[in-house]
Formats: structure tokens, C-alpha cells, sequence
């Protein structure tokens, strides 16, 4: 019997998760359902694809080889549904999005009201998590489009069409020792702790390439966040931590609160870019989204 697209995609669950009972649950169906799916996938290539213990179930290599080519084609099936729900109906669709920014500024809320308004019968899932994670999701077809934001050197295996420039500036409270300095050197910022992402993500390793460009230690994390937010700033306000926050955040961190720090090493060139899988098709809804936020950038 020739393999059904959901054998696939319980193939690539049982991958994902290593256990049976967990990818079961992650797809909401019963173990047999996925013992059966997986069965299928080996008689039909005539290959073992999995190496089974009982801490789980790994892929042999012959595996890994089989589930980088599942996923594309997963993800193919995907624009291809995709494509169909466009045909059928031009005001309706789905749109999968991925945003790290959720703010009250966010570029992607600022266009989807008047596109929902507009197409009435458009549905849209939105995904917040770091730029990484989303980046994984747009190649493996889970998302349409994500907006990131891109460090100038950072690689990105997903195809980026930048939407505006978004440089990172320093940050601070009013009565930092720091602001209250009438000359600063990035010297005088390294003996404070910083409020940051984590030491993997491409915010803290751009922050710790300056300064090591300027022979200073790596810059030393005491609050680890994903990204700005207003609560962010409120334990900014008590504290004599340094952060760097995007220039479009500017607007939640009132001038009597907070001071950017006069530190030309310190502002970090940053776009902010959609991501979309190389090849993939772009529906009409895609297209529409994409050209809108081009539109608000330029503003």
C-alpha cells in the first residue's frame, strides 16, 4: 500500500519525540497508529529506520537520511495546501505566522487588523517564540512566514526579505551611575551585569563579539529574558542592570525613566526580516502580508 502524507507525518513525530508514547500524544492518536505508520514507511523502503530500546526509539542512519527528505516533502505538501485554499477563495485562507516581538507596537499587529477586517474569511495561527525556533518551523513547513529580527553576520537557512532596519540601543534607568557620567567608554559598562537574552542567542553573542573586539571579558548575564517587553523595563527601573532594547521599543521607555547610553559601540545594527522557506510558493495572503509590512517600514 502505497504511504499515506499522515504516515509521514507520524513518521516524523515518532523522530521528533524519541518515544512512542510521547509523539502519540503530541498528535493526539494512539500508539498503535504510529507503530503501524512507522511499519509502513520500513516495508515500503525496505529499510530499518529506527533502533529500538527501552530508553526509546532512534533513528539509524539510513533514518536520518529518510526524515530530511520526508521533511521537505512534508513541507511541500503543506505549500501545497496552501496554494489550494488561495484558489478556492481569495478573501479566505489560513496564515501560519511566527513573531518574537509581542509588544503593542509589533509590526505584524499593526497590519493583520486591517487584513482581517478586509478578507473576513481569513483565519490566522500565530507561534511567539525565539527567532531560532521560528526559523526551524518555517523550513520544516509548520509556519507560512515569520518576522525576526537579524544581527548583521547572523546566518539564516530560511530566505529573509528585510522589512526595515531596528538597531539595538543601550539602556539604562535615569539615575544609573552610568547616566549620570558626562563621558562613557564601553570600558565603564563592563563592570555591570546585563539583562539579555541567553548566552546562545544571536542578541548576546552579537553583544559579546563588541566586546571582545575591545578586549573586555564577555558581558555578564543576571537576567536572562527572550526579548524586550514592559516588564522587562520595570525591573530595569529598580535595578542597575543594562540591556539593550530595539529602537521601535523606544516608545514604552519614557525619556524621565530611562537613558540610552551614549556608547556608539553599543548601538547594534539590526533588521527585521520576513522569513519564508527557499522555494516555497507564496499565496496571494502571504504576498499581501509581506507587501503591507514593506509599506509600514517605509512610512
Amino acid at each position: 500500500m502505497p504511504l499515506a502524507i499522515r504516515d509521514i507525518q507520524y513518521f516524523l513525530a515518532v523522530a521528533k519525540a524519541g518515544q512512542l508514547s510521547s509523539a502519540a500524544e503530541a498528535q493526539g492518536v494512539t500508539q498503535p497508529a504510529l507503530t503501524k505508520a512507522v511499519r509502513r514507511v520500513e516495508q515500503e523502503f525496505g529499510l530499518q529506520i529506527f533502533e529500538r530500546s527501552v530508553r526509546g526509539m532512534t533513528l539509524t542512519s539510513a533514518g536520518l537520511r529518510l526524515a530530511e527528505q520526508m521533511r521537505r516533502l512534508q513541507a511541500h505538501y503543506a505549500d501545497t495546501v496552501l496554494l489550494a485554499d488561495a484558489m478556492r477563495a481569495q478573501q479566505a485562507g489560513l496564515l501560519r505566522i511566527g513573531v518574537t516581538d509581542t509588544t503593542a507596537g509589533n509590526r505584524i499587529a499593526a497590519v493583520l487588523g486591517p487584513l482581517l477586517m478586509q478578507r473576513p474569511g481569513l483565519r490566522v495561527r500565530m507561534r511567539v517564540d525565539r527567532s531560532d525556533a521560528l526559523a526551524v518551523q518555517v523550513l520544516e513547513g509548520e509556519l507560512d512566514l515569520a518576522l525576526v529580527p537579524a544581527y548583521e553576520g547572523q546566518p539564516l537557512e530560511a530566505e529573509p526579505t528585510k522589512i526595515d532596519n531596528d538597531p539595538m540601543l543601550p539602556l539604562v534607568r535615569a539615575k544609573h551611575p552610568l547616566a549620570l557620567r558626562s563621558r562613557l567608554s564601553l570600558k565603564d559598562v563592563a563592570g555591570f551585569g546585563w539583562m539579555t537574552g541567553p548566552a546562545h542567542s544571536a542578541a548576546y553573542r552579537a553583544l559579546e563579539e563588541i566586546f571582545a573586539r575591545h578586549g573586555l571579558p564577555p558581558p555578564t548575564i543576571v537576567m536572562e529574558v527572550p526579548f524586550a517587553s514592559e516588564m522587562n523595563l520595570s525591573v530595569l527601573a529598580t535595578t542597575d542592570l543594562v540591556t539593550l532594547v530595539p529602537r521601535s521599543f523606544m516608545q514604552h521607555a519614557p525619556d524621565h525613566r530611562f537613558a540610552v547610553l551614549p556608547i556608539a559601540a553599543l548601538r547594534v545594527a539590526r533588521a527585521v526580516v520576513l522569513l519564508s522557506r527557499p522555494g516555497s510558493t507564496w499565496s496571494p495572503l502571504m504576498q499581501t502580508l509581506r507587501d503591507n509590512l514593506l509599506a509600514l517600514g517605509r512610512r
